[in-house]
């Protein structure tokens, strides 16, 4: 039977947006609480391009779900969108949280925790996207604390062009029959999917190729314990990192 620190270096933490389900998403304040479990050594984030080609922090193309603001991200300039509010929605006490900026990000995370930053579709300039990210990532000497990844293939492509030594991961909702292959066409080493394709069969072929996978987004308790109890090593990811330490405490 595991122990509690068998299940931890198995299965470690990627807290979701930050710890979405303690703070608003994709914030500051989310990535500060995050940062505060100890056992929390992963977040993952999204990013956009702002119309000033800045890369801001925000799950949604358009600003009307997670701020006080109306329109796409790309049409609003870094400084308006600073402006907002970003988490008035989820509770009043988070009122005025901005959208942040990915450097705003990098400058809280650097040394304290590795990040798995999901590339958004819809840029229309997708080189400039990888671009803006990557020289970031470079500027906080972060290029082996940091996973690229993209549901969209051509991002992921551009990034390693880019950047061969970052890491790239493809994301995906379901199990193609061909997943290894279409990792090793963009020389990508990592997989993000859906909890429910992860299995025995998926984890032992990705682990011949040398593939980590993510499962994503993993918050009820039940699969959490679940999934935790497998043996089979691959990240969590899950917006109650609380809900993940209980799980593989469990045992």
């Amino acid at each position: 039977m595991m122990i509690g620190t068998d299940r931890m270096r198995l299965h470690p933490c990627v807290a979701h947006r930050g710890w979405s389900g303690g703070a608003p998403e994709n914030t500051l304040a989310a990535f500060r609480l995050a940062l505060s479990e100890p056992c929390v050594h992963w977040i993952e984030l999204d990013v956009h391009l702002s119309k000033d080609e800045v890369p801001v922090v925000i799950h949604d193309a358009t600003l009307n779900r997670t701020t006080n603001g109306k329109g796409k991200v790309r049409d609003k300039l870094a400084c308006e969108l600073a402006q907002l509010d970003a988490g008035g929605w989820f509770h009043p006490i988070y009122s005025g949280e901005p959208v942040p900026t990915l450097e705003q990000v990098l400058a809280l995370i650097v040394g304290r925790s590795r990040l798995n930053i999901e590339l958004k579709e819809g840029t229309p300039d997708t080189r400039l996207l990888v671009r803006r990210v990557v020289e970031l990532v470079r500027a906080y000497r972060m290029d082996r604390e940091v996973v690229i990844t993209s549901f969209d293939p051509q991002l992921i492509a551009q990034a390693k062009q880019y950047a061969p030594g970052i890491r790239t991961g493809l994301i995906t909702d379901r199990k193609p029959k061909d997943v290894v292959r279409q990792l090793q066409k963009l020389q990508a080493s990592f997989l993000s999917i859906d909890y429910k394709q992860v299995g025995p069969s998926l984890l032992r072929e990705t682990a011949e190729a040398g593939i980590q996978v993510m499962a994503w987004t993993v918050n009820q308790p039940s699969d959490l314990a679940r999934l935790a109890a497998m043996p089979e090593p691959f990240q969590i990811c899950t917006n109650y990192p609380d809900r993940w330490l209980a799980a593989v405490k469990e045992g």
